[in-house]
C-alpha cells in the first residue's frame, strides 16, 4: 500500500512525457526537403523540413504547406517584430504549379536576456510557419514546392541560419491527407494563430492621448477589452495572460514606434474587461502611410489560451503638425508605478529604456544654427587646404575690378550652396527609400574615398603645372578667362563641401540633427543655410574695401604658393588612405595606389598634348586615354570592407576601449560604474584632433583611473543603424558626439559638446 499512492503522479508523468513527445514529434521528409543550420562547432542548431499536409492533391484543391523549425533546447527564432535585438525569420515558399498565400505566423513569446535588459520575439522548440497552396487546374504529374529560409538562432550568442528545400507529391485523381503526425502539426500551428476580436467575440476600443502622433513625440495610448460584449449570463469572460507585463501586448512592425505596457487594470465600463494602458514613443522618421497599432495579447479562459490580435488605426502626422490633446477615460492615470498589478513589478536594474529625445528647437534656431556652424567649419582642419587655395586666388583677384571680385565670391558660392543642396537631396532620396543617413556618411562608402582621392590628385597635379583647366594660348580673351576662372571657383566651392563633411563644429551637429528629424523641405532650408555659412568668409573678403592693401602683390611667389598648396591636398589623400585602409585593409590602399597611378599618367599625358594638338586628335587620344582609366578604376577598385585592428586595443599605459552596444553600457551602470562613451569615425577630423588633444592627454587618463570610469566606443567608421539612431535620439546628425552615463541617473547622460576641451571633460568625468 505504501507505494500505491505513487500510482498516480506516475501515471501523470508518463502521460506528459507522451504528450511532449508527439507534440514536438519530427515527421520523416526527403532529403530534399530536409535542412541544418545553424552550427555551433559541428552541432547544427536548428533542423528544418519543408512540409505538406498531404501525401497526394488532386489539381484545383487547396493544401497547406510549410517549414517546420526544430531548435536545441534553450536556443530560439524570431518573429517578423524581433524585438530589441535579434532578425526577422525569413520563409519564403514558392511554387510553380500553384498560387501560394499568405504566410501564417503563429503568435510570438517573450524572451529576456539574464541580466533583464533586453526584450525579443520568437520561438523556441519547435515552430511551424505555412501557408496554402492553390494547386493549378491544369497540373499534372508532380506537384513541387521549394522554399528559401533564413534566420537568426540565439542562445547567449547568435548565429545565422539558411536552407533552400524542395518536395514533391503525385498530382492525382483525389487528395489524400497526409500521415497523422503530420496533420497534428498543421493543426497545432494553426491553432497558434492570432484571431481577431469578431472571431473571439470581444469588442476592443482604443484610445491616445493626442492626435497625429508626430516623429519622437512620447504619448499614452489604452487597449481596452470588452470581453461580454452582449452581456450574456453564461458569458465567460478571458484575462490577459502574460509572464512580463511591459509585453503584455507585442508589438507588431507595423507603426514606427516603441510601446510598453505601463499598466493593466479594470475595464470602467464593462462588468467584464480590462484596460491595457502603453506608453509609446515614436521613432524619428518621418511616418509611412497607413500605420497601424498592431500586436498580439495573449489571454486565457479556464486554462484554455488564445492569441488576440489588435489591429487599429494610428493616427500619425510630419513633425510640426498640430496636436489635439485628447482626454479619454480609457486612459485614466494609471502610471508604471501605479498600476493595479504593481505588486508584480520587480525592482531590475536600469533597462535599455531610451532617453527623451533632445529638447526640440524652433527651427528658425535651427537655421541660425547651420549659419553658424557652416561658418565654424572654416576653421576646421578639413577645410584648410580648400581655404588656403582660395586665399591664393583671392590675392590675384583683389587687384581686379570690383564686378569681377563679386563675381567669384558668387561662383564659390554656388559651388558650395549648389553641393550642399545636393546633398541634401540625396539624404531626402535615401529617406524616402527608407534608409537613414546621418552626416558624413558618404565617408562610410570605400568608392565614395576612391572618387574624392582621385578629385585631390587631379587638383594637386593641376597645381604642380602638370595640366592647365584653361584654353590654349592663341584663344586667350579675356572673357573665356574671366569664364575659366569662374568655373575654378565654383569647383572649389564643390572640393570645400566635400573636405567639410567628415569635420563637426560647434552648432552643427544639433542644426543637421535637427533637419535630418525633420521634413524634406527642412532639410533643404538648413543645408542651403549651412553653405552659405561656409562661403560666408571668403564673400565678405571678397566685399571688404581696403582688403586689397592688407594682400601683397601678384608675383613669382604665387607659383611656389600653388605648388605649396598641392602638397596640402596630397596630404589630405594621405589621410584618405588611412580611412581607407580602416575599411579595406592593405589591399585596399594597394588598388587606390594602382588607379591614382594611372590616373596621373592620363594627367600628365593630357598636360603634354594639352596644346600640341587640336580639334578631333586632340580629345581622340584623351578619351582613348580616359577609357584606359575607367577600364582600371572598374577593374581594380573592387574593395573587400574589413575592419581593420581593432579600436577596442590599446597599448599598455593607453586607454582601454570596450566596443559599443547599449547593452554594455546597461551592463557597466548597473554594476554602478560611470561610463563614457565616444561615437567617432576613423573619416571624422574633429573626433581624432580630440582623441589626440583632448581625451589621449594625462589629465583625462587621470580622471579616468581616479573615478574607475569605463571607456566605450561607438565606431561609425563603417555604417551602423544602431549608432546612427542613438546619434538621432539625441538630435545629433553626425560624430562626434560624446555622452557620460552616471548610475545614478543611468537613462540621462550628459552630452559634451562636439569640441571638446580637457577641463570640460575631466569635470564630466569626476562628477
Amino acid at each position: 500500500m505504501t507505494h500505491t499512492r505513487h500510482i498516480p503522479a506516475i501515471l501523470a508523468a508518463l502521460l506528459l512525457t507522451l504528450v511532449t513527445s508527439t507534440a514536438f514529434a519530427v515527421p520523416e521528409v526527403p532529403d530534399s526537403a530536409y535542412g541544418e543550420g545553424a552550427v555551433d562547432g559541428n552541432d547544427p542548431r536548428v533542423e528544418t523540413r519543408l512540409l505538406i499536409d498531404a501525401s497526394q492533391v488532386k489539381a484545383g484543391d487547396t493544401v497547406r504547406v510549410g517549414v517546420l523549425y526544430t531548435l536545441d533546447p534553450d536556443w530560439h527564432i524570431y518573429w517578423r517584430n524581433s524585438g530589441d535585438a535579434g532578425l526577422s525569420t525569413d520563409t519564403d515558399l514558392a511554387s510553380d504549379s500553384a498560387t501560394v498565400g499568405e504566410l501564417q505566423w503563429p503568435a510570438p513569446h517573450v524572451f529576456v536576456d539574464k541580466a533583464g535588459e533586453v526584450y525579443t520575439f520568437g520561438y523556441s522548440e519547435q515552430v511551424l510557419f505555412f501557408a496554402d497552396a492553390n494547386v493549378s487546374q491544369d497540373a499534372s504529374g508532380e506537384f513541387t514546392v521549394s522554399a528559401e529560409v533564413d534566420y537568426l538562432a540565439c542562445k547567449v550568442e547568435c548565429i545565422p541560419g539558411n536552407s533552400k528545400l524542395e518536395r514533391s507529391i503525385p498530382v492525382a485523381d483525389e487528395t489524400t491527407p497526409a500521415p497523422d503526425e503530420v496533420r497534428a502539426l498543421f493543426e497545432r500551428a494553426q491553432k497558434n494563430l492570432t484571431e481577431t476580436a469578431d472571431e473571439l467575440g470581444i469588442a476592443v476600443a482604443t484610445a491616445l492621448s493626442q492626435e497625429p502622433i508626430r516623429p519622437g513625440d512620447e504619448f499614452r495610448a489604452a487597449i481596452a477589452l470588452d470581453y461580454c460584449p452582449e452581456r450574456a449570463e453564461d458569458c465567460e469572460p478571458y484575462t490577459v495572460a502574460y509572464d512580463i507585463r511591459k509585453y503584455a501586448f507585442i508589438p507588431d512592425t507595423t507603426a514606427q514606434a516603441k510601446l510598453e505596457v505601463v499598466g493593466v487594470r479594470a475595464h470602467p465600463s464593462a462588468e467584464h474587461g480590462q484596460i491595457l494602458e502603453l506608453a509609446g514613443k515614436a521613432g524619428s522618421n518621418e511616418p509611412k502611410d497607413g500605420e497601424r497599432l498592431s500586436g498580439v495579447i495573449h489571454l486565457e479562459r479556464d486554462g484554455e489560451k488564445v492569441e488576440l490580435l489588435v489591429d487599429e488605426p494610428l493616427p500619425r502626422g510630419p513633425k510640426g503638425a498640430e496636436v489635439e490633446e485628447i482626454d479619454s477615460p480609457l486612459l485614466g492615470a494609471v502610471t508604471g508605478a501605479e498600476s493595479a498589478d504593481k505588486a508584480e513589478a520587480k525592482p531590475s536594474k536600469p533597462g535599455p529604456s531610451k532617453p527623451g529625445p533632445a529638447e526640440p528647437i524652433a527651427w528658425w534656431k535651427a537655421l541660425l544654427l547651420a549659419f553658424f556652424g557652416g561658418m565654424i567649419l572654416n576653421l576646421m582642419p578639413c577645410v584648410f587646404p580648400v581655404l588656403a587655395i582660395k586665399v591664393s586666388s583671392f590675392t590675384q583677384l583683389v587687384h581686379e575690378s570690383k564686378k569681377s571680385i563679386l563675381s567669384h565670391g558668387m561662383a564659390y558660392t554656388g559651388g558650395v550652396v549648389g553641393s550642399l543642396l545636393a546633398l541634401a537631396l540625396v539624404v531626402v532620396g535615401l529617406r524616402a527609400a527608407g534608409t537613414q543617413v546621418g552626416w558624413g556618411f558618404q565617408f562610410q562608402e570605400p568608392l565614395f574615398i576612391a572618387a574624392l582621392c582621385a578629385i585631390l590628385v587631379l587638383f594637386a597635379l593641376n597645381l604642380f603645372g602638370v595640366f592647365e583647366v584653361s584654353v590654349a594660348p592663341n584663344e586667350l580673351a579675356e572673357k573665356t578667362h574671366q569664364a575659366s576662372g569662374l568655373r575654378r571657383s565654383a569647383a572649389e566651392g564643390v572640393l570645400a563641401v566635400i573636405l567639410a563633411t567628415p569635420c563637426s563644429a560647434p552648432f552643427l551637429g544639433t542644426a543637421v540633427g535637427f533637419a535630418l528629424a525633420s521634413s524634406a523641405w527642412t532639410i533643404i532650408a538648413i543645408f542651403v543655410m549651412l553653405g552659405l555659412g561656409l562661403a560666408a568668409p571668403f564673400v565678405v573678403l571678397t566685399l571688404t574695401p581696403g582688403a586689397a592693401k592688407l594682400l601683397p602683390k601678384p608675383g613669382a611667389w604665387m607659383s611656389v604658393l600653388k605648388e605649396v598648396l598641392g602638397f596640402a591636398l596630397i596630404g589630405t589623400v594621405v589621410w584618405l588612405f588611412w580611412i581607407l585602409g580602416q575599411m579595406a585593409g592593405a589591399d585596399g590602399i594597394v588598388q587606390l595606389i594602382i588607379f591614382l597611378s594611372v590616373l596621373a599618367l592620363w594627367a600628365w599625358f593630357f598636360g603634354k598634348i594639352q596644346y600640341r594638338f587640336e580639334g578631333v586628335r586632340k580629345w581622340g587620344f584623351t578619351l582613348l586615354a580616359a577609357l584606359v582609366v575607367a577600364a582600371t578604376g572598374w577593374y581594380v577598385l573592387d574593395f573587400d570592407r574589413q575592419k581593420a585592428a581593432s579600436a577596442q586595443s590599446a597599448p599598455a599605459d593607453g586607454i582601454q576601449w570596450r566596443e559599443w552596444t547599449e547593452e554594455a553600457v546597461q551592463e557597466e551602470l548597473a554594476d554602478g560604474n560611470v561610463v563614457f562613451v565616444d561615437f567617432t569615425a576613423d573619416w571624422c577630423i574633429t573626433c581624432k584632433v580630440n582623441e589626440r588633444t583632448i581625451i589621449d592627454t594625462p589629465e583625462v587618463k587621470g580622471a579616468i583611473a581616479d573615478n574607475e570610469v569605463v571607456t566605450i566606443k561607438a565606431d561609425w567608421t563603417n555604417p551602423d543603424e544602431r549608432i546612427r539612431q542613438k546619434l538621432a535620439e539625441h538630435g545629433k546628425g553626425g560624430v562626434p558626439m560624446y555622452l557620460v552615463y552616471h548610475p545614478e541617473h543611468p537613462n540621462d547622460p550628459q552630452v559634451l559638446p562636439e569640441v571638446l576641451t580637457v577641463e570640460l571633460l575631466v569635470e564630466a568625468l569626476s562628477k
